[in-house]
């Protein structure tokens, strides 16, 4: 009788640990394919995003993705140079994309042509839903000042990457002054 409590024990917890194993949340996982088709309907194709797979359950180990050790939230996303299939074609910026990942402390969507945010659906909305918002990289895309107002709302933000976009006169934000050039150089 104790060795069938061993057995029943030991099966428990491998059915446990290999639950774990799965890494991110069904939600983050399919917000990260959401994320890739988005990309391929601008017309960037899959291979920038090589191995997100909905086949492949561990998410945490798809190129461009961090998670957490501990919890196994995606914490990273870096999606530079996703819509360089696409170097003619702008995109506007649906928000609501990266709101599954509420763990999200840094993203990165620089060289990806982006003029602005969907109505409804901008950069407004991404700063409502990602409280944990600390790194954001969005140089490089073509961005003019009406974007700089959105960008109040990220008040968790410690570094905001505006450089090379279409910026112009002396802006303010959060209380200070930048001066930014047709370049992109402060």
């Amino acid at each position: 009788m104790r060795q069938l409590l061993w057995v029943w024990m030991l099966l428990m917890a491998f059915a446990f640990v290999n639950d774990r194993c799965h890494c991110c949340l069904q939600e983050e996982r399919s917000g990260l394919l959401e994320i890739k088709a988005w990309f391929i309907h601008a017309g960037a194709g899959s291979y920038m995003l090589p191995g997100w797979d909905k086949e492949d359950l561990n998410c945490c180990n798809w190129v461009w993705v961090s998670c957490d050790s501990t919890t196994n939230r995606v914490i990273e996303l870096h999606l530079s140079f996703g819509n360089s299939g696409a170097l003619e074609k702008d995109l506007y910026l649906n928000a609501s994309l990266f709101l599954p990942f509420k763990e999200l402390e840094s993203l990165d969507l620089r060289w990806n042509q982006l003029v602005g945010g969907l109505k409804n659906q901008g950069f407004q909305a991404l700063a409502s839903g990602l409280r944990k918002l600390k790194i954001l990289h969005l140089s490089y895309n073509k961005f003019n000042d009406s974007i700089l107002s959105s960008l109040s709302g990220f008040s968790t933000l410690e570094s905001l990457d505006l450089s090379g976009n279409s910026f112009t006169g002396t802006v303010g934000l959060t209380g200070k002054s930048f001066r930014r050039t047709s370049n992109g150089a402060p």
